[in-house]
C-alpha cells in the first residue's frame, strides 16, 4: 500500500509531488509524507545517492524549486547571529578591542563589513576551524557588530505558518537517515581509517543538511526541534517496531546501536564520583542530538559531523543541549584521543567544537553546577595522565615511592591532553566558574594530586663517562606539558583574585600547596639538606603553584608570607629543589652536563625562554627569595654554597685544573644567583608598568628589534603575549628607525633604545635572567659601553676610564609583607666567601703578571659582583642603622682602627658575624690546610678527587713569624666570649683546620678588650640543636699591640712577604647542625665529633697563608685595575653621580666610601692600610706626572719640527718632478698612445701578463637568458598592474600583447608571409624573449689556470650549490658565480690614421672592407676558447630561438649580432631608458663585456660570412650607400644591379640597429678595431636609413599628411623644412601603391598637429638608434658620454658626440643626412613599392609599426594594501587545472596565477611555476607567494625566497601571515627587486639558493 501510494507521487515529478506533499502537510495531518520517504530514504540505498538527496531538496521546497524556496525562507532570517562555521586554513579575523572572551573570532566578511580599522586585531590562518561569532554579545561587544547582525539589521515579517510545514515533518526522518547509516557502519573495524571511509560515504548527505541549515533562522529552528525533541526520538527509534521490512530493520539497527554503545570506552573514575552522570560507565541517549554527539565521538569528530552540528550554535536551546550532551559525553575524550591515529587532526576538531561551547560564561557556570563539569574535566586529564605513570628516580629509587608521568609515551609527545587543559583554561577564564573551583576543596585536592603528577618528572641524570649515546627528544614534551596543564590554569585563576576578600582563597591554595608538597617530600624520602647532584629535573610545579599564590597574596589580598609559611626546617627543605634547579642552570651553562648532548641545553634554555620564564624560573626566583627572607642568613648562603658545589674553591682548598676551571664557572654561577636574588623585584614589588619597562628595556638592550620580536620575546602569562602597558612603555623607551632607503639588504623597521634605557632602566641581572644565549648578555654590555663611551665623548669627559663594569641597579627595599631577602648579605658565611673571590682575584692578577702559566683571574663581572653584594650589605646596614641600634659596637676604651686578626678559621667560618663593618675590617691570617686523610670526600658523586692531584704548598718565601714564640694570649671570661649567632656549621671539606683564636687589635692601646657582638639571636630552649664547643679565646697581646701602633705591617703586591703570626692551637672541627649554636668554654682535652672528621694540629701543621682583609683586598684591587699604586684615598670625594655607571675602581671606591660612612673604624683601617702598603706613593706620583708632563711637552716640540722639515722636503721634490714632466709632453703622449697592449692579472696564478693566441686570458663572466627586453611596453600605455578584478585582468590581457616581444614577433609574421627567409631573418634582430645577457665581475684569468681550476670543483666535495658540469663556478677572487669566460683577444697591430675624407669616399672604403676576402683563422687556444664561448652562449639561449629562426647560416649570423645588441640594449635599459643623467641607479652598470662579446662575436660573423657568401652585407651597403656612377652621379644599388631573383625585404623594412651590428662585426679585420671615422660612416648612413623609416612611418599614420596640410599657407613663404621635402617625396613615389593614403585617409585627427610636433615626434623614435650607437662608440673607442641635464637637449647632444651634426643648440632631424640622402631614399621608396605588388597588408603592417617608443620595462604595479591582493587571489581557482591552488601565486611579470609545488599542473616532468618561468621570463620567474606575502624568484634550475614586498606599520615582513596584521606595499623593496630584475643581479645578491629540481 506504501510502496504504491509512493509510486504514484514519484510520478508525479518532483515538483508535482513536493506540491502535493506540502498540501497533505499544510492540512495538519500528512498521510502521503511517511510512505514516500520510506521509499526514498531506504536504508538499502547508499546514503549518497544523488536521486535522493534531489528528491529531498525538492519536497523541502514545496511545489517551488530549491532556489526559490531557499530565498523565501533567508528573506525571514532575523540575522541575529552570524554563525558561519570554517574548516582549518580559512582565514578569520580577531579583534581583541571587541573581544569579550579570548576566543573571540569573525569571519572575513563581517569584518569587512564591521567598522574594525583603528582596533587592533589580526587576521589568522585558522589551525583547527572556528565559528563566527558577530551578533554573539556573550563573546563580543555590540559595537563590533557588523551591519547584518545583531541589532544593526531591519527585522522581517512573520513567515507563514504553511511555508515550513514539509520542512518539520521531514527533519527528523532525514536526521534518523544519518544515524541509521552511523549503526550500520559501526560493525566494521574500530581504526580510524574505516572511521573515515564511512564519513565520506555520506559526505553529500551531510551536505544537503548544511545548505538546508544555511536558509536561515526558520529551517534552522526546524532542525533543532527534531533534534532536541525526546518524544519525537522514541517515535522514531523505540520499539515495538510494525512488522514490516522497515521494522525488522529498525530492530536490527537497535541492536547494533546498542552493540556501539556497549563497546565504547568509558572511563574508571574513583568511587567516590561514580555518580556524577557524565561518569556513568554507560551512556544513556534521549534525543536526535544525544545520539548525534555520540557517534561524532564514536567516529573521531569528522569535519563536515562538526560544521554540520556547529552551524546550528545561533539557535539559543539548542546550544544549551549540545552543550549539555557534550559534557555528558565528555569523559571519553581521553580514550578516544588515546586510540586515534592522528590525535593531532582529532584534538583540533574536540577544540573547533568545545571553544564554541565553553566560551559562554552563563552557559559554562550551569554545566559546572549541574553537571559538575570541572569535575569531569579534572578527573578525566588525571585518568589520562595515570595510565603513563612511571616511578620517580629524583633521588635514591629504592626509596622513592613517588610516580611520575612517563615522557616518553604517546600521549605526552603528541600532546593528546592538549584538548583538555585548553577547555579548563577556557572555562577558567570566567571568573565565577574560577572561584568556584577555588572554592571546592576536593576540586581542588584533585588537581594538585594531577600536579603531584607532574613534580619532578622528566629527571636528568649526568653523565661522567662517555657522551650519551642517544639524545631523549622528550624534554620538550615534559615543558609544554607543565605550561599548558599546569601554568595556564594558574595564570587563568590568579588572573581573578584580586581583591582582599579573595585572601581564604588563595590562603586555601598555599595551605593546600604545602600539605601536598609534604607528602611529595615523604614519598620521595627527602629528609635531609643535601641533595642528590648527579640526578636533576626542572619541574615542580607544585612549588611554583606555592610561589605564585603566596606572591598574588601578598601582592594583592593583604596576606604576610610569615603567616602563611612552614617552620623554618620545613622551609628549608622546600627550598632545596628550587635551589637545585638554578645550580642545575648554571651547572648546564658551565659545561658540567655536556656530556648529555644538545638536549640539556635546550633544557636550560627552555627553562628561560619568554613563554616559559613567567610561570617557571621567576617562580622559583620569589620563592627563594622569599626563603632567603625568612632563614637565618648563614644558612641559607651555606645551602647555596653546597648546592652550587663550591665549597673547595671558596675555602681556598687546592684542586685539579679540571676541577678549577669547573668550580671558577659555578662561582660566577652562584654570584649572578645571589645578586639576582636580592635585587630582583618581578614579583617582590614591581607593578605592572615598571615591570613592563624593566622587560622592553631588557629587551632593546641586547639589540635592536623588530616589533614582533619585541612582542614574541615578552614574557608571556597564560598564552597571551599582549601586555597592557607595551605599547605605552615602548613608545617610552624606544625610538623607531625605519629601513635605509636604498640598500641591497632587505631590511626591517626596528626599534632603537632610548638613553633612558641605559641610565634608568638597563639590568644586567634581568639580561642574565632572560637571556636564551649568553651572547645577548655581552651583546647588550657592548651596546652599553658604547653609549657611555658616546656619552662622554660628547660631555668631553671620561679620560682615562677603564673598562666599565655592569650597572649593577642598587636593590630596594621590598614590601614588607613578603621579607626582606637581602638579610642574606648580612651573612658572616657570604663575607667569607667574598673575601675568597676578592683574594682569588687579586692574586691571581699578580701572579698573571709575574708567571706566564699562572691560573686565569676571576672574569671582571664576577669581581663586579662580589662588590655589588658588599655594597648592597652596606646599604642594608645603613638601613638598619636608621631604625635599630648598631650589630657590632666596641667596648669602652680608645677606640682603634685595626680589625679582629682570624687565624686557623676555615675560611667560611671566618666571621662570627654579620656585620658588615666588622668583616669587613677583620684579617683572616690564614685558614687550615686541606685534610691529609685519604678518606672517601663527602661529595665524591659531584667533585671526584684523585690521589695524583698535586697538593698546593705554601710559597718557600712566605714570611715567617715575627712574633716572640711564648704565647702572650690573655684568656676572656665567660661574659666576654664570642657569640656567633645566625650561622650554620660548614662541610667537612672546609673543616681541616682547629678551632680558631681571634685577636682583636686595637691600635693606640695596650689593654685587653674584649669584641662585643650585639644584636644576635638567641638559642631556644626547646630547639633541638646538639651544642658542640668550639674553642674560641679572644685576646689582645701586647707586643701585637704594639707592632700594631708602631710598625705598621707591610702589605705589598707580593703578598707571600706578608708577616703571620705562628699563633693557634687545636680543637675540634665544627660539626653540622641545621640551626645556630653556641660556643662552649675551652677545653684543653678536645673530643673529636662523631663525623668522619679530621682533627688538624696548627702548632704542627702548616697553614695556606691569607694575611688580607676585605678592605685591604678592595684597596689592591682598586690599585691594580687603576694601573697605579695608591689609587683610591678617602680625602676625594665619592662621584657626585648615583648612577651605577663606572669602572672597576669606580664601584671599589663608592664601597669603600660607603664602609668608610657607616663605620669610622672601616675609614680608619682604609688609611693604616694605605700607610702601611704605599707609603709616601702620592707625593711619588705627583712627582713623575710633573716628570712625565715636562718630557711629553719636549717630545711634542721636537716632532713638531721635523715634521716641518719634511714638508719642506716635500714640496722641494714635487717642485723638481712636475719641472722634470714639463718637457717630456708630446714625446710621453705618443708613447703611451702606441701602448695598446695592456696586462691582465690572473686573479687564479697571480700573475700578470698579456693576453696571447698561445695563452689566452679571459673575462669571467656570468652568461643568462633573458626577457627583460621583451617585457617592455609602448609609451603612453599607461603602467601595467597587477589584476584585481576581471575587468582589470582583460585590461591586462591586452597590454601584455602590446609588448616588444609580441611586437617583433607580429613584425617578424607579417615579413615572413611575403618575403624570404634568409632576407627577413637577416633584416631583423632576435632574442627579446630568450636572449643571452652577459655581466662580469671584472675579474680575469688564464685560461689554463681556470680548466685547472674546474677540475678541482668536479672533485667529490665539490659545493652543492654549483652545477660544475654545466660549467658552473666562483670566480676565485670575489666569489661571485660565474659560468663563461670571454677569451680576451690581442689588439692587431695599429693600422696608419685614416685621413679625413667625404662620406661617400669613407662609404667605398667601407664597401672594399665588407667585399675583401679575408683569410681562413689559424687554429689556436683563443681560436678554440672562442668556440667554447659561443657555444656557451648558444646554450644559455632558450630553445624557443631555435625552434622559431631554425639553423641556417643566416639564422645563426642573427643570432649572434643579435647577442651584442641584447647586451647594450640591456645596458641602455639599466641606465633608465636614455642617456640623460640621472641620480645612481642601484646597480651601475658596467661595460666590462661588450668589447670581447664584439670580439667572440665578429669571429663567428667572419666565418660565417665566408662560409654563406658574405650573407648579403655587402649588397645591403652597396643599397644603403650606393657609390658614384661614371657620370659623377650616385646611382641605388636596384638602379645599377640587377634585380635578385628572390624576394628580399626592401631597405626601409629593415632594421637600422640590426645592420649595424652587422656592419661592426664583418667591416672590421679584426673586430671591433676600426678607425673611428668609418664607424661614424657607418652610423650616418644608417641614421639617413632611420630618419626615412620614421617619415615613412609618420606618413602611413597620416600625422605628416595632416602637418603638411597646415603648411600649404607658409610654403609659399618658403619656409618649408627638410621634413616636409622627404614627406613629398616619399608620398609622391608611392603615391600609386596604396601604401600610405588609405591610413592617412582614414587617421583624422582631432587636431591636425603642426610640422613642429611632427619633427618632435620624428626626433622621439630617432633617438633609441642614437642611444645604442653612443653606447657602441663609448666601448669600443672609450672617452666619457656627454652630460645631457633634460630630456630636450638629448637629441642634439647625441648627434654632436656621434660627430653627425655641429653645434647648433637644437638641429632638426635632416640636419644630420649624408650628402645625396634624398636620392638614395627615393631609390629605396621605389624598391618598397615594388614590394607591395603582392603583399600590401603586410607591408602595410611592418611600415605602420615598424619604429616604436618603448618606455623601460618594469614588473607589475601591485596595490597598496596587501588585504585587497589577498581577498582577490586567495581562493582563486587555476586556469589551468580549475583547482584552488594550496599556495598560489602570481606572476609578476604577467600576472599569471600559477599553483606553486602542485603536481596537478606539471607538463613534461616541470611543475608550472619553472614552466612558467621559462615561458615568461626566459628563464627568470619573479613570482608572489599570496599566502605566505613573500617572493619567490627561479632563475634558471635554482630558486630563492627574496623576501617580502609587504610590510606592516612597523616596516616589518609578516611570513605566512602569522602575525595578521594589516601590511602595506614597500616602494623601496619594490624598486630594489626591479632594479635586481632589470640588472639581473639576483645571482650575485643572494645566497639562499636551492635546486628547484623542476618542482616548484
Amino acid at each position: 500500500m506504501s510502496n504504491s501510494t509512493a509510486q504514484v507521487l514519484m510520478k508525479k515529478g518532483k515538483r508535482g509531488a513536493a506540491a502535493y506533499i506540502h498540501a497533505d502537510c499544510a492540512s495538519g495531518s500528512p498521510q502521503h509524507l511517511g510512505p514516500l520517504l520510506e521509499v526514498l530514504l531506504n536504508p538499502s540505498k547508499a546514503i549518497d545517492e544523488w536521486e535522493t538527496i534531489d528528491w529531498c531538496r525538492w519536497l523541502l521546497a514545496g511545489g517551488r524549486t530549491p532556489d526559490e524556496f531557499a530565498a523565501v525562507v533567508r528573506s525571514y532570517d532575523k540575522h541575529d547571529k552570524c554563525g558561519l562555521v570554517w574548516i582549518p586554513r580559512v582565514v578569520a579575523y580577531r579583534c581583541r578591542t571587541c573581544g569579550i572572551s579570548p576566543c573571540m573570532s569573525i569571519c572575513r566578511e563581517c569584518f569587512h563589513r564591521g567598522d574594525h580599522s583603528t582596533h587592533d586585531f589580526n587576521m589568522f590562518l585558522s589551525q583547527a576551524g572556528g565559528a563566527c561569532d558577530c551578533g554573539d554579545n556573550s563573546v563580543m561587544k555590540e559595537d563590533g557588530f557588523c551591519s547584518n547582525h545583531g541589532n544593526k539589521c531591519p527585522r522581517p515579517g512573520t513567515a507563514p505558518a504553511e511555508l515550513m510545514c514539509v520542512a518539520e515533518a521531514m527533519m527528523p526522518r532525514l536526521i534518523l537517515r544519518l544515524l541509521q547509516h552511523f549503526r550500520e557502519s559501526s560493525t566494521g573495524a574500530a581504526n580510524s581509517d574505516y572511521y573515515r571511509l564511512a564519513v565520506q560515504e555520506c559526505e553529500g548527505y551531510v551536505q544537503m543538511l548544511m545548505e538546508f541549515n544555511n536558509m536561515g533562522d526558520l529551517m534552522r529552528s526546524a532542525m533543532t526541534k527534531a533534534l532536541i525533541n525526546p518524544q519525537m526520538y522514541r517515535d522514531l527509534v523505540s520499539p515495538p517496531h510494525p512488522d514490516t521490512e522497515y521494522g525488522t530493520y529498525m530492530a536490527e539497527s537497535n541492536k547494533m546501536y546498542e552493540k556501539a554503545i556497549d563497546s565504547f570506552p568509558a572511563p574508571d573514575p574513583p568511587d567516590e564520583y561514580r555518580h556524577l552522570p557524565a561518569l556513568a560507565p554507560r551512556l544513556q541517549h534521549n534525543t536526535l542530538l544525544d545520539e548525534f554527539i555520540f557517534w561524532t565521538f564514536k567516529y573521531e569528530f569528522p569535519q563536515n559531523v562538526v560544521c554540520f552540528l556547529l552551524n546550528m550554535l545561533p539557535d539559543q536551546d539548542y546550544k544549551e543541549h549540545l552543550t549539555r550532551t557534550f559534557v555528558m559525553h565528555y569523559a571519553r575524550i581521553p580514550l578516544v584521543l588515546e586510540n586515534s591515529a592522528d590525535p593531532e587532526t582529532l584534538s583540533n576538531r574536540v577544540v573547533h567544537m568545545s571553544v564554541q561551547l565553553f566560551s559562554n560564561e552563563a552557559l559554562a557556570l550551569r554545566c559546572v553546577q549541574q553537571l559538575h563539569l570541572l569535575h569531569v574535566m579534572v578527573l578525566s586529564l588525571r585518568l589520562m595522565m595515570g595510565k603513563i605513570l612511571v616511578q620517580n628516580t629524583l633521588h635514591d629509587p629504592e626509596r622513592n615511592f613517588h610516580y611520575v608521568i612517563d615522557c616518553t609515551k604517546r600521549v605526552m609527545k603528541e600532546h593528546c591532553y592538549w584538548p583538555l587543559v585548553s577547555d579548563f583554561n577556557n572555562v577558567l577564564s570566567h571568573r565565577s566558574v574560577a572561584l568556584l573551583f577555588l572554592q571546592d576543596d576536593a576540586l581542588v585536592d584533585m588537581w594538585f594530586e594531577f600536579l603531584s603528577m607532574l613534580q619532578g618528572m622528566n629527571v636528568n641524570i649526568r653523565e661522567t663517562g662517555g657522551h650519551i649515546e642517544f639524545e631523549p627528544s622528550s624534554y620538550y614534551s615534559a615543558f609544554s606539558c607543565e605550561l599548558e596543564a599546569a601554568a595556564y590554569p594558574m595564570w587563568s585563576v590568579l588572573a581573578h583574585l584580586t581583591e582582599p576578600a579573595h585572601a581564604p582563597l588563595a590562603r586555601r591554595i598555599v595551605s593546600a600547596a604545602l600539605g601536598y608538597l609534604q607528602d611529595w617530600l615523604d614519598a620521595v624520602h627527602f629528609a635531609a639538606r643535601r641533595t642528590e647532584m648527579m640526578h636533576a629535573s626542572f619541574h615542580f610545579p607544585l612549588h611554583r603553584y606555592l610561589a605564585a599564590f603566596l606572591c598574588a597574596g601578598v601582592r594583592c589580598m593583604g596576606l604576610r608570607a610569615a603567616d602563611v609559611l612552614p617552620p623554618p626546617a620545613l622551609l628549608a627543605l622546600l627550598a632545596a629543589h628550587p635551589l637545585r634547579v638554578q645550580s642545575l642552570f648554571y651547572e648546564i651553562l658551565a659545561g658540567v652536563w655536556v656530556r648529555n648532548g644538545l638536549q640539556i641545553k635546550g633544557q636550560a634554555m627552555t627553562y628561560i625562554q619568554a613563554n616559559f620564564c613567567n610561570s617557571m624560573v621567576d617562580m622559583d626566583i620569589y620563592w627563594l627569595q622569599i626563603c632567603a627572607a625568612h632563614l637565618p642568613a648563614d644558612q641559607f648562603v651555606d645551602m647555596c654554597i653546597d648546592v652550587f658545589g663550591v665549597r673547595e674553591w671558596l675555602s681556598m682548598t687546592p684542586m685539579s685544573q679540571v676541577q678549577a676551571a669547573e668550580q671558577d664557572a659555578m662561582v660566577e654561577g652562584l654570584l649572578t644567583f645571589l645578586a639576582i636574588l636580592v635585587s630582583s623585584r618581578t614579583n617582590l614589588g614591581n607593578d605592572e608598568l615598571t615591570q613592563s619597562r624593566l622587560e622592553v628595556a631588557t629587551l632593546l638592550a641586547a639589540g635592536d628589534k623588530t616589533h614582533s620580536q619585541l612582542l614574541e620575546l615578552m614574557p608571556e602569562r597564560s598564552g597571551n603575549a599582549h601586555t597592557r602597558n607595551f605599547e605605552t612603555v615602548l613608545k617610552e623607551l624606544s625610538v623607531y628607525r625605519a629601513p635605509p632607503k636604498g640598500s641591497e639588504s632587505l631590511e626591517q623597521g626596528l626599534f632603537v633604545p632610548t638613553p633612558a634605557v641605559w641610565e634608568r632602566h638597563y639590568d644586567p641581572l634581568h639580561v642574565l635572567r632572560r637571556a636564551v644565549h649568553r651572547r645577548d648578555f655581552h651583546a647588550s654590555m657592548d651596546r652599553f659601553a658604547a653609549y657611555v663611551r658616546d656619552k662622554q665623548k660628547a660631555e668631553g669627559t671620561g679620560a682615562g676610564v677603564g673598562p666599565l663594569w655592569p650597572p649593577l641597579r642598587p636593590a630596594t627595599a621590598p614590601p614588607p609583607a613578603a621579607g626582606d631577602p637581602r638579610q642574606l648579605c648580612a651573612s658572616g658565611v657570604l663575607h667569607g666567601a667574598l673575601l675568597a673571590v676578592l683574594h682569588r682575584g687579586v692574586r691571581r692578577r699578580y701572579a698573571e703578571g709575574a708567571e706566564a702559566e699562572a691560573e686565569p683571574a676571576p672574569p671582571d663581572h664576577v669581581l663586579a659582583l662580589a662588590v655589588y653584594l658588599l655594597a648592597v650589605a652596606a646599604d642594608l646596614a645603613a638601613e638598619r642603622a636608621l631604625t635599630h641600634n648598631r650589630d657590632v659596637c666596641v667596648a669602652e676604651g680608645a677606640g682603634g682602627s685595626g680589625g679582629a686578626r682570624v687565624a686557623g678559621v676555615p675560611l667560611l667560618r671566618a666571621f662570627a658575624g654579620g656585620a658588615v663593618c666588622d668583616n669587613a675590617r677583620t684579617l683572616l691570617l690564614s685558614v687550615p690546610p686541606p685534610p691529609r686523610a685519604h678518606g672517601p670526600p663527602q661529595r665524591s658523586e659531584r667533585r671526584p678527587h684523585s690521589d695524583s692531584e698535586p697538593e698546593w704548598d705554601a710559597p718557600d718565601d712566605a714570611g715567617k713569624a715575627s712574633l716572640p714564640a711564648a704565647s702572650t694570649a690573655l684568656a676572656v671570661p665567660a661574659d666576654r666570649q664570642l657569640v656567633r649567632g645566625s650561622s650554620v656549621s660548614d662541610d667537612q671539606s672546609d673543616t681541616g683546620g682547629d678551632t680558631p683564636e681571634i685577636r682583636a687589635l686595637e691600635s693606640g692601646s695596650s689593654d685587653s678588650q674584649a669584641l662585643v657582638l650585639q644584636g644576635l639571636p638567641r638559642i631556644r630552649a626547646d630547639d633541638d640543636v646538639e651544642m658542640e664547643a668550639r674553642h674560641m679565646t679572644l685576646a689582645l697581646p701586647d707586643a701585637a699591640a704594639a707592632l700594631a701602633a708602631d710598625s705598621p705591617v707591610s702589605l705589598h703586591y707580593d703578598i707571600r712577604d706578608m708577616e703571620v703570626p705562628d699563633w693557634g692551637f687545636e680543637g675540634n672541627l665544627f660539626e653540622e647542625s641545621p640551626a645556630p649554636a653556641l660556643p662552649a668554654p675551652p677545653s684543653d682535652d678536645p673530643q673529636p665529633s662523631s663525623n668522619t672528621q679530621i682533627q688538624l694540629h696548627t702548632q704542627t701543621d702548616e697553614q695556606i697563608i691569607v694575611n688580607e682583609s676585605i678592605i685591604s683586598l678592595l684597596l689592591k684591587l682598586h690599585s691594580q685595575l687603576s694601573g697605579r699604586l695608591d689609587s683610591f684615598s678617602l680625602e676625594e670625594p665619592p662621584p657626585p653621580s648615583q648612577e651605577p655607571i663606572g669602572d672597576g675602581p669606580y664601584f671599589i671606591g663608592a664601597l669603600l666610601h660607603k664602609l668608610a660612612a657607616l663605620d669610622a673604624r672601616c675609614a680608619a683601617s682604609v688609611q693604616q692600610l694605605r700607610r702601611s702598603m704605599w707609603p709616601l706613593q702620592r707625593e711619588r706620583q705627583a712627582e713623575q706626572r710633573a716628570r712625565e708632563r715636562r718630557e711629553k711637552e719636549e717630545r711634542s716640540r721636537r716632532a713638531r719640527d721635523r715634521q716641518q722639515q719634511l714638508m719642506r722636503e716635500f714640496a722641494r721634490r714635487q717642485q723638481q718632478f712636475l719641472s722634470a714632466m714639463a718637457g717630456l709632453g708630446a714625446a710621453e703622449d705618443m708613447e703611451w698612445e702606441d701602448e695598446v697592449q695592456r696586462d691582465y692579472d690572473c686573479v687564479i696564478c697571480n700573475t700578470t701578463a698579456p693576453s696571447t693566441p698561445q695563452d689566452p686570458i679571459g673575462l669571467v663572466v656570468l652568461l643568462q637568458s633573458t626577457s627583460v627586453l621583451g617585457h617592455r611596453r609602448r609609451k603612453g600605455s599607461g603602467q601595467a598592474r597587477l589584476a584585481l578584478s576581471e575587468v582589470e585582468r582583460e585590461r591586462l590581457s591586452m597590454q601584455h600583447r602590446g609588448t616588444a616581444a609580441a611586437h617583433f614577433y607580429r613584425l617578424h609574421d607579417d615579413l615572413s608571409l611575403y618575403f624570404d627567409q634568409e632576407s627577413w631573418v637577416l633584416s631583423l634582430s632576435v632574442g627579446w624573449e630568450g636572449g643571452v645577457a652577459a655581466q662580469s665581475c671584472g675579474h680575469h684569468l688564464h685560461l689554463r689556470c681556470l680548466r685547472a681550476y674546474m677540475r678541482s670543483l668536479a672533485a667529490s666535495q665539490r659545493p652543492h650549490n654549483l652545477h660544475v658540469e654545466r660549467g658552473e663556478f666562483l670566480c676565485p677572487l670575489c666569489r661571485q658565480l660565474a659560468n663563461s669566460v670571454l677569451p680576451l683577444a690581442p689588439p692587431p697591430p695599429r693600422a696608419p690614421p685614416v685621413p679625413p675624407a667625404d662620406h661617400r669616399v669613407l662609404a667605398a672604403h667601407i664597401l672594399d672592407m665588407l667585399e675583401r676576402e679575408r683569410p681562413a683563422p689559424t687554429p689556436s687556444c683563443l681560436s678554440e676558447a672562442m668556440g667554447k664561448a659561443m657555444e656557451e652562449m648558444t646554450a644559455t639561449a632558450t630553445n624557443k630561438l631555435k625552434m622559431r629562426y631554425g639553423s641556417s647560416p643566416a639564422a645563426i649570423f642573427t643570432f649572434v649580432a643579435s647577442l651584442v645588441r641584447t647586451n647594450v640594449e640591456c645596458e641602455l635599459v639599466q641606465r633608465g631608458g636614455s642617456l640623460v643623467q640621472r641620480p645612481t641607479p642601484r646597480y651601475k652598470p658596467r661595460g666590462d663585456c661588450i668589447v670581447p662579446l664584439i670580439a667572440v662575436a665578429g669571429t663567428h660573423a667572419l666565418a660565417l660570412s665566408a662560409a654563406a657568401g658574405r650573407l648579403g652585407v655587402g649588397s645591403t651597403w652597396r643599397a644603403l650607400a650606393p657609390p658614384e656612377s661614371p657620370a659623377g652621379g650616385a646611382c641605388g644599388a636596384p638602379a645599377c644591379s640587377p634585380a635578385p631573383p628572390a624576394r628580399p625585404v626592401p631597405l626601409l623594412l629593415r632594421d637600422p640597429t640590426a645592420l649595424l651590428m652587422h656592419f661592426l662585426l664583418l667591416a672590421p679585420q679584426a673586430p671591433p678595431h676600426m678607425d673611428i671615422q668609418y664607424f661614424t660612416c657607418i652610423v650616418r648612413a644608417l641614421y639617413a636609413l632611420t630618419y626615412y623609416q620614421v617619415v615613412n612611418q609618420l606618413c602611413a599614420t597620416g600625422a605628416l599628411p595632416a602637418a603638411l596640410r597646415a603648411l600649404r599657407g607658409a610654403e609659399a613663404e618658403g619656409d618649408a623644412g627638410g621634413l616636409a621635402q622627404a614627406a613629398r617625396m616619399l608620398l609622391n613615389t608611392l603615391a600609386g601603391h596604396h601604401l600610405l593614403e588609405d591610413d592617412a585617409d582614414s587617421a583624422t585627427p582631432d587636431r591636425e598637429p603642426d610640422l613642429h610636433t611632427v619633427e618632435l615626434e620624428v626626433q622621439e623614435l630617432l633617438l633609441h638608434f642614437l642611444r645604442i650607437s653612443a653606447l657602441l662608440r663609448k666601448h669600443i673607442y672609450g672617452g666619457e658620454l656627454p652630460r645631457i641635464q633634460t630630456e630636450r637637449d638629448e637629441f642634439a647632444a647625441l648627434l654632436r658626440y656621434l660627430e653627425l651634426a655641429g653645434d647648433e643648440a637644437a638641429p632638426t632631424a635632416d640636419r644630420a643626412l649624408p650628402p645625396g640622402a634624398a636620392a638614395t631614399a627615393q631609390a629605396w621608396a621605389r624598391q618598397l613599392a615594388a614590394a607591395t605588388t603582392s603583399g600590401q597588408l603586410s607591408v602595410q603592417r611592418a611600415v605602420r609599426t615598424l619604429h616604436v617608443s618603448w618606455a623601460a620595462p618594469s614588473l607589475l604595479a601591485l596595490p597598496r594594501d596587501y588585504d585587497r591582493l589577498f581577498s582577490y587571489y586567495h581562493g582563486r581557482a587555476c586556469l589551468q587545472c580549475g583547482a584552488v591552488p594550496k599556495e598560489a601565486s602570481v606572476c609578476l611579470l604577467c600576472g599569471t596565477l600559477v599553483c606553486l609545488k602542485q603536481a596537478c599542473c606539471r607538463r613534461h616532468q616541470q611543475a608550472e611555476a619553472v614552466s612558467h618561468a621559462a615561458d615568461c621570463g626566459g628563464g627568470t620567474g619573479v613570482f608572489l607567494v599570496v599566502t605566505s606575502t613573500y617572493i619567490i624568484v627561479i632563475r634558471g634550475r635554482r630558486a630563492c625566497l627574496w623576501g617580502s614586498l609587504y610590510l606592516d606599520d612597523y616596516d616589518e615582513e609578516d611570513r605566512d601571515l602569522k602575525r595578521g596584521k594589516p601590511l602595506y606595499l614597500s616602494r623601496d623593496r619594490l624598486e630594489l627587486l626591479q632594479a635586481q630584475w632589470l640588472a639581473h643581479r639576483f645571482d650575485h645578491t643572494k645566497r639562499t639558493w636551492v635546486w628547484h629540481r623542476d618542482s616548484l
